[in-house]
């Protein structure tokens, strides 16, 4: 008897099973890779995509504060009424922060010394070109003047007035300059030997004021310090600089103003730009 053949069925290599599940698996992970580096991608992108456009805002920022400021220096140099206008403006914002700070801005050496520094733009203002090297913090006037007439007005008091404590450097230097006047009275040497010593003192110390350092050539602020004293009313520095308690008066309402319209917006009195030598 023949028996018929019985077709076995085929069974499954078991390896090949793993490696089509493996196959599935890679697939899957691959997508979930693929939508996950996708998705970081497009995240990466927005954040880049945005801060470059912050940057941009910043700089476009900037770079309109500091257009603004140079056009309306440009226009004071032009008009010197306008000139005359703004400088009167500074000296009001500056004479507000200074009595905060218990000066008496009402007295009659204080309205001389506004009258001084006025007197110095009524001939016109000149742009101070910097060097390119110079890292300016302040690239709009109205952030500066914000800024800066606290620090002036708070380092005037730290640096310029008398303290109790004869070693304080407000001390030191307001009975300095005092002295140099004194004798600069006395042996009726040269105003400008007086302007030159006097200044080197009160440039030391606006320099350590923050806002000034870093925003204002060393050797351009101890010109237009020197050409404020030269050419001020001899009255208004006897009155001021006769005694040490009036030097920070002088600081206050002659140079304290022009020194942040230096800083501010790099305009100075017509000619103050210019070396003073003894």
């Amino acid at each position: 008897m023949k028996w018929p053949k019985i077709k076995m069925p085929k069974i499954p290599n078991p390896v090949d099973a793993i490696v089509d599940v493996g196959n599935d698996i890679a697939d899957g992970v691959n997508d979930a890779v693929d939508t996950v580096t996708d998705g970081v991608n497009d995240a990466v992108d927005t954040v880049v995509d945005g801060v470059n456009d912050a940057v941009d805002t910043v700089v476009d920022g900037v770079t309109d504060g500091y257009n603004a400021t140079k056009e309306f220096a440009e226009s004071l140099v032009n008009d010197t009424a306008k000139a005359v206008a703004h400088t009167t403006q500074v000296c009001v914002s500056q004479s507000t922060e200074y009595s905060k700070q218990g000066f008496d801005v009402t007295s009659d050496a204080w309205k001389q010394g506004t009258d001084a520094t006025i007197a110095a733009v009524s001939q016109g203002v000149e742009i101070i070109e910097y060097a390119a090297t110079e890292a300016y913090e302040w690239l709009d006037a109205n952030a500066c003047y914000l800024g800066l007439n606290l620090a002036l007005t708070t380092g005037c008091v730290a640096y310029f007035t008398p303290k109790p404590s004869a070693a304080d450097p407000g001390t030191v230097n307001s009975t300095a300059i005092s002295s140099v006047y004194l004798s600069y009275i006395a042996t009726q040497g040269t105003n400008l030997a007086m302007s030159v010593a006097i200044a080197k003192i009160i440039t030391e110390g606006i320099l350590l004021i923050p806002g000034v350092k870093g925003n204002v050539d060393d050797t351009m602020l101890y010109n237009v310090i020197c050409n404020s004293i030269a050419t001020c009313n001899p009255y208004v520095l006897s009155v001021s600089l006769a005694t040490p308690a009036g030097v920070g008066i002088f600081i206050g309402s002659v140079i304290s103003p022009i020194v942040a319209q230096l800083v501010c917006e790099q305009i100075a009195p017509k000619g103050f730009k210019e070396a003073v030598n003894a």
